[in-house]
């Protein structure tokens, strides 16, 4: 195979990120596969350049995420797991991203702890941090360290100067309270998040399509947005956005805050929050049976986009 210039593979990359893949299938895993291929080619060529080797340990972890999720395969998982370490030995990244992966998927506990710690000693930082701090709280409280538990949140909570991320902080405190997988309420905004049952969370789904209220169900494998007219399915990317917005419902949220949100510190292309915008208004306006999303429900602001429903949202998580 011929090998390619540092200006051809840079021409490839632009083209290889316009083209995210907003399906989760086969699409997919040709886009993911594609990516490892190019990005061992930028290491072939230039193998001091960490940002490389970051990215093709992301896009391993990406693609044994989705291996154990989708396909069950555990043991392939790992391997694919494992390749995302040792391409970024140094970097934090990879480590942070398993740590969640081993917290969520695996509940191995002590596994979670390795890897996050190793994040915080390899100086993951910014609002990665403040997350990691509250996933390694949560790795204490399933193993009976309470105290310690609480030293990380106390840490989170001196982070968040700003007060961005206390939503997210009391999501792992509510995690941390209960050790069954019930859904997570989160209600209109200022109000507090409350833990429901699954029964429960079948009946606001039931007020959705009675036109109480609007629910995206983030608590499920496939991620769904109930509206008075139809529930739609949304891919992980459309989902993750939105949860974003209604949870910050009424305020507007700039494009950085959402990749940020959404894609953590990975290269996006400029027009990708564009894109997926564009196909959740689509969706919507399936959903809830409106023509006016873009106007009233979704809309641009001067900064980016925000959440102004005129309805109930609710938001289910994963506890």
């Amino acid at each position: 195979m011929k090998r390619l210039t540092k200006e051809e593979l840079l021409d490839w990359e632009d083209h290889w990120l316009d083209r995210e893949c907003l399906d989760e299938g086969d699409e997919r895993n040709a886009w993911l596969e594609e990516g490892i291929s190019l990005y061992k080619q930028f290491i072939q060529l230039d193998p001091k350049e960490p940002r490389y080797a970051i990215m093709l340990a992301d896009l391993y972890l990406q693609w044994g995420r989705d291996e154990k999720i989708r396909r069950g395969n555990y043991h392939n998982a790992y391997k694919i797991l494992r390749k995302a370490t040792i391409y970024a030995p140094t970097k934090p990244d990879a480590f942070y991203h398993l740590s969640f992966i081993f917290a969520n998927e695996e509940r191995k506990w002590e596994t979670v702890l390795f890897y996050g710690k190793e994040a915080l000693e390899k100086g993951i930082d910014g609002s990665k941090r403040i997350k990691l701090l509250c996933n390694i709280a949560l790795g204490y409280a399933r193993l009976g360290y309470i105290q310690k538990a609480t030293e990380h949140i106390k840490e989170a909570y001196e982070l968040d100067k700003m007060g961005e991320h206390g939503w997210f902080i009391e999501l792992y405190i509510d995690r941390m309270k209960k050790k069954g997988t019930e859904p997570i309420l989160l209600k209109e905004r200022k109000e507090k998040r409350q833990t429901v049952s699954r029964r429960d969370a079948n009946q606001v789904k039931e007020d959705a399509m009675e036109g109480k209220c609007v629910v995206l169900d983030l608590a499920q494998d496939e991620k769904y947005f109930y509206g008075y007219k139809d529930a739609v399915r949304l891919e992980r990317k459309e989902a993750e956005i939105l949860g974003y917005l209604m949870d910050h419902e009424m305020t507007s949220c700039s494009k950085y805050s959402i990749e940020q949100a959404v894609w953590y510190d990975r290269p996006v292309s400029n027009s990708a929050v564009k894109r997926y915008i564009a196909s959740l208004r689509r969706k919507l306006a399936q959903a809830m049976g409106r023509d006016d999303i873009a106007e009233n429900i979704l809309v641009t602001t001067s900064e980016g986009y925000a959440w102004k429903a005129d309805i109930p949202s609710i938001v289910l998580r994963n506890g």
